[in-house]
């Protein structure tokens, strides 16, 4: 089977996409090498980043911890971009002709990339959280610290269209959480859980298994967050509620949640 992986360039997304090889064998690996523009001023961004300190420190750890596994490719076409929708990939997909895509991390594709690799196959999309419950960015897992929603902590892998975090549902799951881990712990056990669903349902397409394929909005209607809603404010909220309500409350109140599982729900093709 054919299958091409488009990644973003930081640790996590690199092992993620080793593993896939390993385990699948790719034909080719795009990597997009993301630059972050904000329009704050360099006031507001200074205290952002002093204010994130926390938070920046337990990622870098995460991604120092993901370095460390990796090994590098092995005879697999390598192929670096700024924008995921760029002629180079369209080209590459028309070269490869791919019967699955796997997307991690990179921006959003948009009409015309998705077209074209629908012609010779499917697109499958990990999100770091829980759909349809918390979509967009930079992060769900600190969006949720930030809302005091702990229960929707999780990952999703989901048909990729064109919108954000939106596509039809494959697979979602709760990262199961003790309520004593510190931020370094539980970026960790939500990445690895993500990467252990992917997967999952990239090993059941392999093998021709019929996946879920549910709508979203059937369960719920959602919400996104965007970066720029990621203030000061919103930081030390989430900081706030890690420190005093995450770990006091031992993440107890969970409510019970429609989540999709492989086998769990009929396919709605």
């Amino acid at each position: 089977m054919k299958i091409i992986a488009l990644i973003g360039s930081q640790p996590n997304h690199k092992y993620l996409c080793e593993c896939i090889n390993n385990a699948f064998g790719l034909e080719a690996v795009v990597m997009v090498n993301k630059k972050s523009v904000s329009k704050n001023t360099f006031l507001s961004r200074a205290i952002n980043k002093i204010i994130s300190l926390p938070f920046s420190f337990a990622w870098r750890k995460m991604q120092a911890s993901f370095q460390e596994k990796l090994k590098g490719f092995v005879s697999v076409k390598s192929l670096m971009v700024d924008d995921i929708n760029s002629q180079e990939v369209l080209d590459l997909m028309e070269e490869i002709a791919p019967e699955l895509v796997v997307i991690s991390g990179t921006n959003l594709l948009k009409a015309e990339l998705i077209r074209k690799i629908s012609l010779s196959g499917k697109i499958m999309n990990l999100h770091t959280g829980l759909s349809p419950y918390v979509k967009g960015g930079p992060n769900c897992t600190n969006w949720c610290l930030a809302n005091k929603e702990f229960h929707f902590i999780g990952n999703t892998i989901m048909w990729l269209n064109e919108g954000i975090d939106s596509g039809n549902l494959i697979l979602t799951e709760r990262t199961t959480l003790l309520g004593s881990e510190s931020l370094l712990e539980l970026h960790k056990k939500v990445m690895t859980h993500g990467h252990e669903l992917f997967m999952q349902c990239i090993e059941s397409f392999t093998q021709d298994k019929n996946l879920p394929n549910v709508n979203q909005e059937k369960i719920d209607k959602g919400r996104v967050f965007y970066t720029k809603q990621w203030t000061s404010s919103k930081i030390v909220k989430a900081y706030t509620n890690f420190l005093f309500h995450y770990r006091v409350n031992n993440i107890k109140g969970f409510r019970d949640l429609e989540v999709i599982t492989i086998g769990g729900r009929k396919d709605e093709q």
